[in-house]
């Protein structure tokens, strides 16, 4: 390592490419809104969910996983599914 990097600082020849604007791209991925998760959407079965959830997920370009689920009894009542990169529950 030379006396350029010691300190973590590249000098402009260092540097193999250039922004020319810090905007960021429009998402190039396009689901059909048939597609998209609502508010409130309710399934027939947990399977049912898992499967839509995992088909959108796939589609626009991320993965999923199980945040939370509540039961009732033996019996769950509700599962919130979010992105993989989402937060923890504080």
């Amino acid at each position: 390592m030379d006396d350029s990097t010691s300190d973590c600082q590249l000098n402009q020849s260092e540097v193999d490419f250039e922004f020319e604007s810090n905007e960021v791209p429009e998402s190039f991925c396009v689901v059909d809104n048939l597609f998209v998760p609502k508010a409130r959407m309710t399934f027939n079965t947990l399977e049912d969910s898992a499967k839509f959830y995992k088909d959108y997920a796939k589609a626009a370009s991320f993965s999923t996983r199980v945040r939370s689920t509540n039961k009732k009894g033996n019996k769950i009542k509700n599962q919130l599914i979010t992105c993989n990169r989402e937060g923890k529950w504080k």
